[in-house]
């Protein structure tokens, strides 16, 4: 009999570790399984999973910031609790799961009541690192009594857990993307250069201290063009305004959410990401090594564990606006062929390391592990 899988998702909009679980889909069908996601909202998230085939069921679970939580959030997630609990043992019951996968720790305490109460395998995927003492714990207990597995993005996303897991059921699952349908918009790296930073537009990510450096850059080369793509998700405009407000009078496009990232990135001779020190791997990052496109970021959170300087990126000295600023300077007055080098070292880190395909055989591992 073809093995059921509940995947269980705290979004309903599609961020990074929702695009990693897009991609994982068509794995399972390969392998002759059979799926279903449950989301909290009907929503992109729902509609793309649906566009796949896989069918979507709605469960309780409201949208909290993604920064610190206050206590009153807390208290409303026990409120929640046992509806979350109730509806997954639904969901696990009346279509015979034999596997829960959680994309994401919210939903995880009450997946791993269903999953210990009816002896089901549980797996954890973490995209990002716990950062709060009671969140951690919180986790690493529904995780030991439940006897789960965990697929961490990176070593940083890992280490919080680790000291309540056994060796062999915490694994590092670096993120994979498929060979791109778009390339550089050019063989060499022309004057003037259009630098960007790409993703969801959050305090986290660094828009803001991407515009403080622009405006140092600016000053020297003046026909210098930037680029911010990307859009509030987990929080309100507020953000987003501030960063507009900040860049008032510099050459500075804002593209908004783009589904075709290939858009942006062919636009592109520089990403900078100058995410802060709570990031774990952005897949954008990979995402530039496999089409060939030059990174700068801050040496925060996981992103040395795939940005080596000199050799796959450049890491600025320090997270500020000035130092990033400095690091952007030299790689464009860096000599063109070390440059290249660098380019092609990230390129080759890719097709060893950050595939698709391999991505999607380490994680079928841990899920054929888990049920075995």
């Amino acid at each position: 009999m073809a093995m059921n899988i509940l995947f269980l998702d705290q979004f309903g909009t599609i961020g990074g570790g929702q695009r990693s679980l897009l991609e994982l889909l068509p794995l399972v069908r390969q392998r002759g399984w059979r799926a279903r996601v449950a989301l909290p909202a009907d929503a992109t998230f729902a509609k793309a999973v649906r566009a796949s085939g896989i069918p979507v069921d709605i469960i309780p679970c409201a949208t909290y910031t993604p920064s610190k939580k206050r206590s009153a959030d807390f208290a409303r997630f026990g409120w929640e609790f046992p509806q979350m609990a109730r509806a997954i043992a639904a969901l696990a019951h009346s279509h015979r799961i034999g596997l829960l996968y959680v994309n994401g720790p919210r939903l995880l305490p009450a997946a791993a009541l269903v999953a210990r109460a009816a002896s089901i395998p549980l797996v954890l995927q973490a995209h990002h690192r716990l950062l709060q003492p009671i969140a951690v714990r919180l986790a690493a207990e529904s995780l030991r009594w439940s006897r789960a597995r965990v697929i961490a993005c990176c070593r940083f996303a890992a280490e919080p857990l680790r000291p309540y897991l056994a060796s062999d059921r915490c694994r590092v699952v670096y993120n994979g993307v498929a060979a791109p349908s778009w390339t550089r918009r050019g063989s060499d790296f022309p004057k003037p250069w259009n630098i960007g930073v790409v993703g969801r537009v959050e305090p986290e990510k660094g828009q803001i201290v991407f515009v403080a450096a622009a405006r140092i850059l600016s000053a020297e080369f003046a026909a210098c063009r930037f680029i911010v793509a990307g859009a509030p998700m987990f929080s309100g405009p507020d953000y987003l305004a501030r960063v507009k407000e900040a860049s008032r009078a510099l050459p500075i496009e804002f593209h908004g959410w783009r589904d075709d990232i290939g858009a942006v990135f062919s636009r592109l001779d520089l990403l900078v990401v100058p995410s802060s020190d709570i990031d774990s791997t952005p897949r954008v990052v990979i995402e530039a090594f496999s089409a060939g496109i030059p990174v700068v970021a801050f040496p925060s959170g996981g992103i040395p564990e795939i940005v080596e300087d000199g050799r796959t990126g450049f890491l600025a000295l320090a997270a500020s606006p000035a130092a990033l600023a400095e690091r952007i300077r030299s790689v464009m007055l860096m000599d063109s062929e070390k440059l290249r080098e660098v380019v092609a070292g990230a390129r080759e880190a890719w097709r060893a390391k950050y595939t698709l395909d391999r991505y999607q055989e380490e994680v079928a591992e841990v899920i054929r592990q888990a049920c075995s």
